[in-house]
């Protein structure tokens, strides 16, 4: 079997020529653009970009706060950041701090995150 090449169609130089026009397109299809070259026929497809609404962007927000760390540990964290981004420490030291630091407040008693400390605030405000 032999490859032959696909003649071009000629529309007068035009490259907007070689497209669908948009008013002859159903409002469901998606916008394509043809190019035909002597060996290479590319098709050029818009995407359809859906952007999340209000519900979606709120539960994200949600995620996030519960995972966040306290102030405190926030601020341990940056400074720790900090050190490292001075040279004062390297780097890998102070990852190994981090993650040591994560790893021995999980297992002291739960997660580090902002939730944690919202409880433990909670519950010592119903105990007096």
């Amino acid at each position: 079997m032999e490859a032959r090449p696909q003649k071009a169609k000629s529309s007068g130089g035009n490259p907007a020529a070689r497209s669908q026009p948009a008013s002859s397109k159903q409002a469901g299809q998606a916008r394509k653009a043809t190019v035909k070259l002597p060996f290479v026929t590319m098709e050029f497809h818009r995407l359809d970009v859906r952007f999340p609404g209000r519900e979606e962007f709120a539960g994200a927000v949600s995620s996030v706060r519960e995972n966040l760390p306290s102030p405190g540990h926030l601020a341990f964290y940056g400074g720790l950041g900090a050190l490292a981004a001075l040279s004062l420490i390297e780097w890998p030291v102070a990852a190994a701090i981090g993650i040591g630091t994560v790893v021995t407040q999980r297992a002291a008693g739960g997660t580090s995150g902002s939730s944690q400390a919202n409880s433990g605030s909670a519950s010592e405000t119903t105990a007096t």
